[in-house]
Formats: C-alpha cells, structure tokens, sequence
C-alpha cells in the first residue's frame, strides 16, 4: 500500500502546472498544433488598455450564493489582473489592502465594494450588473443582462459555477457578448462546453479540468480502501459524476452510492433542504451501509452546520473525503485533494479574458488547465474515526487543521 501511494504522489506533484495543462494531449493533431501556438505566446504581458472610445471594459458577475470557495477563485482572479496592471485601485491602494478574507469572500458584498471603490480606466464593475441567481429572481435577473447588452453596459458575462453559466449559455442563448464560465466543475457534461479543449461556442469561453476527479478519487482509495462511498448531489455535471464513475470502475472492486436531491432556489428553501439533506446522509450510513463517503461540491453552504452533518459520518468512524473547497477540510471533512486551485488557475483564467480584450473569440481560445494538486488534512478529524494516514502522505500534505 505504502509503495502504491508513494508513486501516485511522486507522479502528482512532480509534475509542473503548464506541463499538466498539456500532458492530455489530443488525438487530433489540429488541435494539438493550435494548443502549441498558444502557449507560444505571451498575451498576458499585452499593456492594459480601455476600449476603442476610451471607457473600461465593464464586466458582469454572475454567480450562485455566497460561497467561499467561488469567492476565493473570484479574488484571485482579480488579484491576478490587478497584479497585471488592469485594475488600478485608487490613491495607490494596494489589492491586498482590501477589506476582503480571500478564504472566506462574499462575491457579490466584494463585486458591489468594487464597483463602489472605482477600478482603474481599464476594468469597471457595476452594482446593477452583480447577481446571486439562486437568492434572485432569474426572470429580473435575465431581463436585465439583456437590458445591458443592448445598452451595451456589458462587454463580458463572468460566471462562477456551471448554474450561471446554463443561464446565461443555455437558457438566454447570449451570443453577441463573451462570455467566460469559471469555476464550472464539468463544463461538457453540463452541455457549456462542446469539448474539453475548445468551446465550439464562438462566443464561450470554460476553463475545464474534469480529469482531475478520476484521479481523485483512486487517491482517496489508495489512502483509504473503501468499497462503497456514498455521494450526493443535486447536479451530475457540477458533482462531476460521470467522472467519478469512470474512476470507480478503474479500481474494480468500488460502488458508489448516489443520492440526488433537489437543491433550493429561495432562502424560504434553505430549512427543508438541510432537513432533507441530513436524512440522506442518515440514510446513507445506516441504510446502505457506506465505508466511506465524499461531499461533493456546493452541498453544505452555510458552516455552522458543518459538524451537525459531520458526525453523522464519523459516529460511525466514515472519512469524509472532499470534491472540492479547502473551506470544507478547515471546518471538519477529513481531507481534500484539491481538485482546483485559486492562485495557480487565475493566470489561466486572466490570460484568456486578455485575449478576448485584445479581439480573440472566446471560442478559439484553449481552455484545459488541470492545476498541480495539493493535500489537505483535517487531523481532528482524522484521530476522531482512527484514520491512520500513510506517513508518505502526511509529508506531502501542504495544509493540517
């Protein structure tokens, strides 16, 4: 066991970021010559600019609800492009000055301080354009995205998760704007993206990296032998099923059990799902008789009730491994192994929203970036069900609460 968790770290993290970007080549040697020309040049280094008519590009966020991991990616993105010069803060104020936790980032509370604050002659954000689609009513919400394009107070749609993206892609059919799709945990399966490599949108840009969670999840049972790991979500494409089913069958002797549940679309929502919620994983540990168990994405939003949820896992001495968000580990899950990273992503992320500045389609730009993993490990969390954790592993861990 040792020697299997060893070598599956050693091939992890000695890889470097760019060269994970393009180890998944594609079979299509077309699509291989374009990848090769775009890592060929330099666009992030393009000198920031306003538009032809001298006014910033205005932006428009759309995200889900107040969640930390999607504020985190947001915060970095725009520390990236501040760190680029794009946005210029007033009196030489520092991005880092901020009265915003990165760790721990209302979006839109830091999108609306922003538009507030003024962001340079290059970038503008706007409180009219700043939505929360699940505590919103979508029909406003739609009405007044067309509003601004018409108006053309938008020049690019930002959307942090695969709900806003559907909205704007698949339910408005938004075709005269770019719009970038960030944060999205399986952009293809969830019909954004035609593929992996390239949109096949003109105008859609979705940063993918769903190779990750095959991976992912043979770490976890390299680390943990399970045989039947419960999961539950409320979206197959954003708890990235498919390829979570593709790994289960990679290791043979797993089954995973999966729960579906309908998410909440209002705050009057939030008490009966979290009611429904807790049965299911009740359900999940005393009915189907789980070993181990894996919170997908997007599932506990609030974290004070993150140990009410926990202890039903580790009564009954469960690891809760993570899909995503540090967050989670910080409040009580046992361990993630980051499918997605904030810092080493947004350069990414901000070199393709340069392009599109600079006149590129979204669609022609590459957009695979699978990110260098990291290990985080919650060890109260782990002594309270007698995890005893691989000493190869606990020196690779970046992160220990």
């Amino acid at each position: 066991m040792k020697k299997i968790v060893t070598i599956i770290i050693c091939v992890l993290f000695a890889i470097p970021v760019l060269t994970i970007a393009l180890s998944a080549k594609s079979a299509d040697p077309e699509i291989n010559e374009k990848v090769d020309a775009y890592f060929s040049t330099e666009v992030t280094e393009t000198e920031p600019h306003a538009k032809e008519d001298g006014t910033p590009y205005n932006i428009c966020y759309v995200d889900i609800d107040p969640y930390p991991p999607s504020g985190e990616m947001l915060y970095f993105l725009l520390k990236q492009l501040y760190d680029k010069g794009w946005i210029v803060l007033p009196n030489n104020m520092a991005f880092t000055d901020l009265p915003f936790d990165s760790s721990d980032l209302d979006a839109k509370e830091f999108i609306n301080y922003l538009a507030d604050l003024g962001t340079g002659d290059y970038i503008s954000f706007s409180k009219d354009q700043n939505y929360y689609i699940a505590l919103e009513d979508n029909g406003y919400v739609k009405k007044n995205i067309e509003k601004g394009i018409k108006n053309k107070d938008i020049d690019l749609i930002l959307c942090l998760g695969t709900s806003p993206g559907t909205l704007t892609i698949g339910d408005m059919g938004i075709k005269d704007v770019p719009i970038m799709v960030y944060f999205s945990v399986d952009p293809v399966s969830a019909g954004l993206s035609y593929e992996q490599e390239y949109s096949g949108r003109d105008n859609v840009w979705c940063h993918t990296s769903s190779d990750i969670y095959k991976n992912q999840l043979s770490f976890y049972h390299d680390t943990y032998p399970f045989k039947k790991i419960g999961m539950v979500y409320y979206s197959e494409s954003v708890g990235a099923i498919a390829m979570y089913r593709y790994g289960a069958e990679a290791l043979g002797d797993v089954k995973i059990v999966e729960k579906k549940i309908d998410t909440y679309d209002t705050a009057e929502e939030e008490e009966e799902y979290y009611d429904n919620l807790k049965k299911v994983y009740t359900d999940l540990v005393e009915k189907d008789g789980i070993d181990a168990f894996l919170l997908n994405t997007d599932m506990i939003k609030d974290p004070d009730r993150m140990d009410e949820y926990m202890k039903i896992f580790y009564d009954k001495k469960i690891p809760v491994f993570v899909q995503n968000s540090e967050f989670s580990v910080a409040r009580g899950a046992t361990m993630l192994m980051s499918a997605s990273d904030a810092v080493s992503q947004a350069p990414f992320a901000v070199d393709a929203m340069i392009r599109i500045f600079g006149g590129e389609k979204p669609g022609e730009i590459y957009q695979r970036f699978v990110p260098s993993p990291s290990i985080s490990i919650n060890m109260g969390s782990a002594e309270k069900i007698d995890l005893d954790i691989n000493d190869e592993v606990l020196r690779m861990t970046e992160r220990f609460y």
